[in-house]
């Protein structure tokens, strides 16, 4: 019940941003797609382009409105957690800590907060440690970036199951 009212509270967030045009969402579609490119969007992808992992992490996928806690596996690479679905293998969420990767518009860890809000506009979710942002195509896949001061010192993605 508390993750559907969090889901709809963050639905009717991004709506109202949208509708005061503070979000540039093909900004934020450009980022939150970028570790799909970069890495693939399944388990053999990854381990294509990035070779075995360091280590491999048994993990729990928490239950969303429509699904269960799901179980996965957390693919660590050094400044890089892939979390894959161990169901259907597909990527679920990723975490960077370190700028090894190019990202779109200059957005990276390290990069200053008010680059992140210029580059990126309005965030459905702020607090002082972090921003979160939507993706516009109807699917509650996100990006959300924590600062350490005033940079930031991690980004973490979260898509939805595909299957």
């Amino acid at each position: 019940m508390r993750a559907a009212l969090a889901l709809c509270l963050l639905l009717l967030t991004s709506i109202a941003a949208g509708a005061a045009g503070g979000t540039d969402i093909v900004a934020v579609d450009d980022l939150i797609n970028a570790p799909r490119g970069l890495f693939g969007r399944t388990r053999a992808a990854v381990e294509q382009a990035l070779g075995p992992p360091l280590s491999v992490q048994p993990r729990t996928l928490p239950a969303t409105p429509t699904a269960p806690p799901e179980p996965a596996h957390a693919l660590a690479y050094a400044g890089l957690v892939v979390t894959v679905s161990s169901r259907s293998s597909t990527v679920r969420g990723v975490e960077i800590t370190e700028p090894r990767w190019t990202l779109p518009r200059g957005l990276n860890v390290g990069t200053p907060r008010a680059q992140v809000e210029a580059t990126l506009g309005e965030p459905q979710l702020t607090s002082d440690t972090s921003v979160l942002y939507l993706d516009a195509d109807g699917f509650p896949n996100t990006v959300e970036l924590h600062f350490r001061g005033d940079h930031v010192r991690r980004i973490e993605w979260s898509y939805a199951a595909s299957d």
